[in-house]
């Protein structure tokens, strides 16, 4: 008697971000593990409920955001090089009694393949002699991706230098992304990683992850790069629907593993108490709720400070109309 193969029996759930974003889970089984010592802190690896308390000094929110102006393709050599004209703005959102924007700065590249520098490019803005300067970027490689990674790349150092300084005046600095750009071993920044697409825990260990309640983490781990060790841990903020996946509303935090343990286990604890109270709603962000209220408050306010996009293209245009009548 032969038995007909059953599939398993899946459950349809959603990622809670809007379709026009890549997904805040992207977790790949394919990835080689990294090496993770997930006894570090000393404790039985189950969930982490922090006393609450508001932090005791201000609280800045570091990102930036970026737009690309135009795309290039620079003719004249032995092969066409790929290019663009990109801006870029960064700040931080200030929780100090109240909330400010602070520290904003705008920023504007020409950024070319290959390893090219080209020259500055201004672009003059109509009707007010205002000039916009591009500042020249160059990446090694020569692909149609690579200008906007250049552009990307520049963004992030930027929000790394700030996050430094804010923490060096004392601010409890959280950074959005991981903390690849950041420089000083012993910056007291947290990076604050609310798009999943690693696991970094043995598949035993992140059983734990999904079953955080708001407001728990997991116990510190470390992440042993070979060039930057990390401290992480993950932390529910916010509950999911029951039509989301189970890892709606987890963030994945890392600091620097140069960083004492007491010390780290601190800034563990004060914002897995802390952030719940600033996770954002579907209904005023389009990636809720891992995306918080200061830092899309700060977003939307660092796209206006880009200024109006069809009037920088048309002023960008402009130069080069005027370049190729010369």
């Amino acid at each position: 008697m032969s038995h007909a193969h059953r599939e398993p029996t899946f459950r349809l759930r959603l990622d809670p971000w809007s379709a026009e974003y890549d997904a805040s889970i992207q977790l790949s089984p394919e990835q080689p593990p990294p090496e993770v010592d997930s006894s570090v802190e000393g404790r039985a690896w189950t969930a982490v409920r922090p006393a609450g308390g508001a932090p005791s000094g201000p609280v800045a929110f570091v990102d930036g955001v970026r737009r690309i102006e135009h795309r290039l393709l620079l003719e004249g050599g032995a092969s066409p090089l790929y290019g663009l004209l990109g801006s870029y703005a960064v700040g931080a959102a200030v929780l100090a009694g109240e909330a400010r924007i602070e520290h904003t700065e705008v920023q504007r590249i020409v950024c070319a393949g290959g390893g090219v520098a080209l020259e500055p490019f201004l672009a003059p803005l109509p009707g007010n002699g205002h000039r916009l300067l591009f500042s020249p970027e160059t990446v090694a490689e020569n692909t149609p991706a690579a200008p906007l990674q250049g552009l990307q790349n520049a963004m992030r150092r930027r929000e790394a230098a700030l996050a430094e300084a804010l923490a060096e005046e004392g601010a409890l600095t959280f950074l959005d992304g991981p903390l690849s750009f950041v420089s000083s071993p012993d910056a007291a920044v947290v990076g604050l990683v609310k798009r999943l697409v690693r696991t970094y825990l043995d598949p035993g260990a992140f059983e734990l992850v999904p079953r955080l309640g708001v407001g728990e983490r997991t116990p510190l781990f470390l992440i042993r790069h070979a060039r930057e060790p990390r401290y992480s841990w993950y932390a529910r903020i916010a509950a999911g629907r029951p039509i989301d996946a189970s890892l709606a509303g987890i963030v994945r935090s890392e600091t620097s593993a140069e960083l004492p343990l007491a010390r780290v286990a601190v800034l563990a604890d004060v914002s897995t108490a802390l952030l719940p109270s600033l996770a954002s709603d579907s209904l005023r962000d389009a990636r809720a709720p891992q995306n918080l209220h200061p830092v899309g408050a700060l977003e939307r306010e660092l796209r206006r400070r880009l200024g109006d996009a069809p009037l920088v293209r048309r002023a960008i245009e402009a130069e080069l109309h005027r370049g190729a009548a010369a």
